[in-house]
């Protein structure tokens, strides 16, 4: 079997799942919350529809987002668990499907080819360096980019969503990361308040909603799973352990609240525990280095590769050619496909209108004729249609 076929029967077992507008996913998540909270111009779709049709309108939410509690996580609980009671369905995460590229599409409602955020680790070519991007430090020195002369818009170029809202907006996070760039990034400057511990962040969250006087939006977000599975790995006890105690948590959350706001958990991506054997180390003195502006940057498990101008190949060629001359393809390619070419700018030639009177003469209709012309040439069928005119 060879590697094309290999990764072809990893997507058709589903062992390995593509990014996807055409099923629900966490950018329809994001932009039905947004809609529902208020904010005009949010893209729609059928995905969009559909969530904001399930999770309806309400005078308050309550969104809560577990980092890295994807699927594998959640059926561990036992099947009396809150979260498996009161699952609605599943999401497919963004690709990559980790926690800088996810959040970024939480922020700003936009899949990651767009809000631009590759993953961890980000090549600056502007500036030489390469930014961890949610610190917002740079890669080895871990100096702040503030004091580099980076702004957050040259990293973050898609602005966050968030204050298109109408809702009172109100985001919860861990004390140490509240007011950092990223976080007031993420929230478009609006209101941020640390919590120490979730029972703390519940209490904030109750008075919240006990005390308003208009409607309100409260995004509490969760990082303490994903951080330690990144420790411990899927399987781990505390892992474990530390899931269950969330799910109880929201389970007393959802009691509490009785009905007076509209509670959606969800998580960003999922994790799986990679093995030692399917690791690889790029050492120092590696010849490839050599040829490496930096560091792999994006994320470990699908790394970006910053080449020295002038040390890659460039072919240029038809596909079939291609096959020939990569006989033994090695190392990354980028693929840089022509446009098609706008063939409705072509002339019309004696030969297409010889074309035309052969088909006139053989008893084909106008209709069959001009369809069967302007897909061969890309001629528009108007004018086709007009040189058909002439012969009758």
């Amino acid at each position: 079997m060879s590697d094309l076929e290999r990764l072809q029967s990893w997507f058709d077992s589903g062992r390995l799942v593509r990014p996807s507008a055409d099923v629900l996913n966490f950018v329809d998540l994001i932009r039905a919350l947004a809609r529902l909270g208020g904010a005009e111009d949010v893209p729609d779709g059928s995905g969009v529809h559909t969530l904001a049709t399930e999770i309806a309108e309400a005078d308050h939410y309550v969104f809560i987002v577990v980092d890295g509690m994807g699927m594998n996580l959640v059926d561990v609980l036992p099947a009396d668990a809150f979260l498996r009671t009161h699952l609605a369905g599943e999401l497919r995460s963004v690709f990559l499907s980790t926690t800088a590229c996810a959040l970024t599409t939480l922020a700003t409602g936009e899949w990651p080819a767009v809000h631009a955020v590759p993953g961890w680790w980000s090549y600056l070519k502007e500036f030489g360096l390469t930014a961890v991007t949610l610190p917002f430090v740079e890669r080895d020195t871990k100096r702040p980019l503030t004091e580099l002369g980076v702004e957050p818009r040259k990293v973050f170029p898609t602005p966050s969503i968030w204050p298109r809202l109408t809702y009172d907006m109100l985001t919860l996070l861990p004390e140490r990361i509240r007011n950092s760039v990223y976080s007031t990034y993420s929230t478009g400057g609006m209101m941020q308040t640390g919590y120490v511990g979730f029972r703390d962040a519940e209490s904030l969250l109750l008075k919240r909603v006990q005390n308003a006087w208009s409607p309100t939006f409260t995004y509490l977000y969760l990082p303490q799973l994903d951080e330690m599975v990144h420790r411990k790995g899927t399987g781990d006890v505390d892992v474990h352990q530390l899931l269950f105690s969330l799910d109880g948590q929201f389970s007393k959350l959802a009691r509490v609240l009785g009905g007076r706001a509209r509670l959606v958990i969800t998580s960003d991506h999922g994790l799986a525990d990679v093995t030692e054997d399917r690791r690889f180390v790029l050492p120092e003195d590696d010849p490839l280095r050599a040829h490496l502006v930096c560091r792999p940057t994006g994320e470990p498990s699908v790394p970006i590769f910053h080449v020295h101008e002038g040390h890659e190949e460039v072919f240029r060629g038809t596909v079939a050619r291609a096959i020939d001359y990569f006989a033994e393809p090695r190392g990354e390619f980028t693929l840089v496909i022509e446009g098609r070419k706008d063939k409705a700018k072509l002339q019309l030639t004696p030969e297409v209108e010889r074309r035309l009177e052969e088909m006139h003469l053989s008893g084909a209709t106008a209709k069959e004729a001009v369809a069967s012309v302007a897909e061969q040439t890309g001629l528009s069928k108007k004018e086709l249609y007009r040189a058909w005119l002439r012969l009758s």
